[in-house]
C-alpha cells in the first residue's frame, strides 16, 4: 500500500487587473487555483500561470489566498508524481481568451457551445488542478463548457466528503 500524501488546494482572489478581469467573466469568487503538498520537507506548490506551469516554494505562489481546502484522506504520491508531467507546459493566453469570449457569449446570447477542446501544448490553471483532480477521483462539475477556478472552488465546497476547508483562525 502507498503512503498517502497531504495536499492542499489553494485559491487566491488577487487585486491585478488580470485577476479581476477573470473573476468578473467567469462570475466568480476566486481567479486562480493551485496546488500544494510538501517536498523534501518543503511546502511547494505546483501551479499553471503566466509563463507556464511551475513547481515552486510555497510563498511564491501564496499570495492574495482566498480560501484554502485540504484533500481529508491525502492523495498517493504516484498522482502528484504525474502532475509533475505538466511542468514547463505553457500558460494558455488563447485559453483563457475563449473563457472570455464564451462565457460573455453565452450569458449575452444564451448561445453555447460544445465540446470546446482544450489546447493539449497549454494549461491554464483551473485545468491543472481539473486534470489532478481526474487523477485522484475527483470529478469537477461544471455547466459550462470549461473549468474555471470557481467551477474547482465550488467542487470543493460541495464535496465536504474530501475536502476539509481550512480557516485561519
Amino acid at each position: 500500500m502507498t503512503e498517502a500524501q497531504k495536499v492542499r488546494i489553494i485559491f487566491t482572489a488577487g487585486k491585478s487587473w488580470f485577476s479581476r478581469l477573470i473573476r468578473w467573466f467567469t462570475k466568480g469568487r476566486v481567479s486562480h487555483v493551485f496546488v500544494e503538498f510538501p517536498v523534501w520537507g518543503q511546502d511547494c506548490a505546483v501551479e499553471a500561470t503566466i509563463g507556464g506551469t511551475r513547481l515552486v516554494l510555497s510563498h511564491k505562489a501564496r499570495h492574495d489566498v482566498a480560501h484554502e481546502f485540504e484533500i481529508k484522506n491525502g492523495v498517493p504520491k504516484i498522482a502528484l508524481i504525474h502532475m509533475m508531467r505538466h511542468l514547463g507546459t505553457p500558460y494558455d493566453y488563447a485559453g483563457v481568451l475563449v473563457i472570455a469570449w464564451v462565457r460573455m457569449l453565452w450569458s449575452w446570447c444564451k448561445f453555447k457551445v460544445k465540446s470546446l477542446a482544450w489546447s493539449s501544448r497549454a494549461l491554464k490553471c483551473s485545468e491543472l488542478v481539473f486534470l489532478f483532480l481526474l487523477e485522484v477521483g475527483v470529478t469537477v462539475e461544471s455547466e459550462k463548457e470549461l473549468i474555471s477556478p470557481e467551477d474547482v472552488f465550488q467542487t470543493c465546497l460541495d464535496r465536504p466528503d474530501v475536502f476539509k476547508e481550512l480557516v485561519d483562525e
